[in-house]
């Protein structure tokens, strides 16, 4: 039988307001797959903190012990160890964060700080770094490399980040990686090849993987096991598996987009393009919501940040309840904004890491010229199903699935015309996903609230969508109403998007 890589035993973590995890025991041998699951806010990031060796200060260890057994080395026991645990971190165990969007610095360009990181983690001087690099960012499915090295963060795609994370991560050739919620903020085209990617590492290098979800089909798919932090099974699917919404008849337009187009130039001396939109046409009517798919890359957060007024258009025209926005007006722009609210994928990264949740919503009412209610802030926590102690806490003592809905409520206290929610829910588990679908089509259906919804999950798409757009290299490759969409897809890409899903009854090797 082979040694154990790594022994959890009896693990138990608290804070002082009370146990976050308790008596957990599991282990990974070399080479193997482990799927850690729970619903949101059950401990599972806690616990790659913990493997780490890099709990906060506010989370404890009560008891238990980790051990690990890599090859060619002593055996090392938490806590008894810990001066030797951070060369394990990076070299022996690598490690992929769920919050893509805070992993890299956002003034550096990719390339230069991707190398300055594998250099601090290897002792191998023997190794030309950029060149281990890019093979391996090929090995993870990048393209373009060129231009990716010479990008910022925020000129890449989530999916573009979750790989170079991985690249960066695999250079060393670590025994073990830490991967927490890798597919959750890409679309299923992706998720599919990032799953590949995982399967070919493990057969490829012997890596053993412990892979953080929330997603059942991809534990089906990919693991060998799964260690759950819940007993009863939380990733309940949304019961709409014939269920296709049509667009309620004589409603208004609220929203109109023509002929709009975008373009990024960006890189000193040398001009190259970024994202891009081209030639967009759409309306949205009142009360409905637009489903917006489309392969990581294809634009579709770089339209949600035009509609509030984040970027320029290039061109084209957006006129939201008759009125055409200029965006050289801040006038307009104030308008645009207090119509249409943006919740973010990246929760966390939206929210103030030094303000208390109390503050950030206290926010929106000084910008408004409002005043704080306790009660509404009470209800509206009640609404987003989170408990009224987190008004008083700060964004790193959530989990991504309460900063997200942190977000909704702070999206919502504008009493906004039209949301925005750009993969909204991919953080979070069946359970709480189900809770804030359920969230969004109460609003609609009470207040008249218009949406869009950007999406690579075909339930949520199939459950709240009355018309689907469809978006490929930043153009509408697809559009019209969600029947005709989902049931008659004719664009290559739709077709790819609404056909894959991860729900191999068994796991195979890819």
């Amino acid at each position: 039988m082979s040694t154990k890589l790594l022994q959890v035993e009896h693990l138990s973590l608290e804070t002082s307001r009370g146990p976050i995890v308790q008596n957990l025991s599991f282990d990974i041998l070399p080479g193997e797959i482990v799927a850690l699951t729970g619903k949101s806010g059950s401990g599972k990031t806690s616990i790659a903190m913990a493997l780490l060796d890099l709990l906060p200060s506010g989370i404890l260890v009560k008891e238990g012990s980790i051990r690990w057994n890599g090859k060619d080395q002593q055996a090392l026991v938490l806590p008894d160890d810990r001066p030797a645990w951070p060369g394990l971190r990076g070299r022996h165990i690598g490690y992929t964060q769920q919050d893509i969007f805070s992993t890299f610095d956002p003034v550096l360009q990719m390339g230069k700080q991707m190398m300055l990181i594998v250099n601090e983690r290897t002792d191998q001087l023997d190794i030309n770094i950029e060149s281990a690099l890019r093979l391996k960012m090929e090995e993870v499915g990048l393209h373009d490399i060129d231009r990716i090295m010479v990008s910022y963060p925020h000129q890449l795609s989530g999916g573009q980040l979750q790989r170079c994370q991985l690249a960066m991560s695999i250079v060393i050739m670590p025994e073990l990686i830490i991967s927490d919620e890798p597919t959750s903020a890409i679309d299923k085209i992706n998720q599919r090849e990032l799953l590949e990617v995982f399967s070919m590492l493990r057969s490829k290098y012997n890596m053993a993987i412990l892979c953080i979800t929330h997603e059942e089909a991809v534990v089906r798919y990919l693991a060998d096991r799964e260690v759950r932090l819940d007993d009863n099974r939380s990733d309940h699917s949304l019961d709409n598996t014939n269920r296709i919404n049509a667009t309620p008849k004589g409603q208004k337009a609220v929203l109109e987009v023509k002929g709009l187009v975008y373009a990024h130039i960006y890189g000193g001396m040398t001009y190259k393009r970024g994202a891009t939109v081209g030639k967009l046409d759409f309306l949205l009517e009142q009360g409905t919501c637009l489903g917006v798919v489309g392969e990581s890359g294809s634009g579709k957060s770089t339209l949600a940040q035009l509609l509030v007024g984040l970027y320029i258009p290039t061109e084209g025209n957006i006129t939201l309840e008759g009125k055409l926005i200029d965006f050289h007006k801040t006038a307009d722009v104030r308008f645009l904004r207090s119509k249409v609210q943006l919740v973010m994928q990246d929760g966390r990264g939206s929210l103030h890491p030094h303000l208390t949740i109390r503050e950030v919503l206290e926010e929106v009412f000084n910008a408004t010229d409002g005043k704080p209610d306790l009660l509404s802030l009470n209800e509206l926590m009640s609404q987003v199903e989170l408990p009224v102690s987190v008004l008083d806490r700060k964004p790193g003592q959530l989990s991504g699935g309460e900063c997200l809905r942190v977000s909704l409520a702070r999206a919502m206290l504008v009493q906004p015309e039209i949301l925005i929610c750009d993969e909204s829910t991919s953080a979070l588990d069946g359970q709480t996903r189900d809770g804030i679908i359920e969230l969004l089509k109460r609003l609609m259906k009470e207040r008249g609230l218009s949406m869009i919804f950007i999406s690579h999950d075909e339930r949520i798409i199939r459950d709240l969508a009355h018309q689907i757009l469809v978006m490929a290299d930043g153009k509408v490759v697809e559009k019209g109403a969600a029947s005709e969409i989902l049931s008659y897809p004719t664009h290559p890409v739709t077709k790819k998007i609404f056909s894959w899903h991860a729900t191999s009854p068994e796991r195979g090797r890819l």
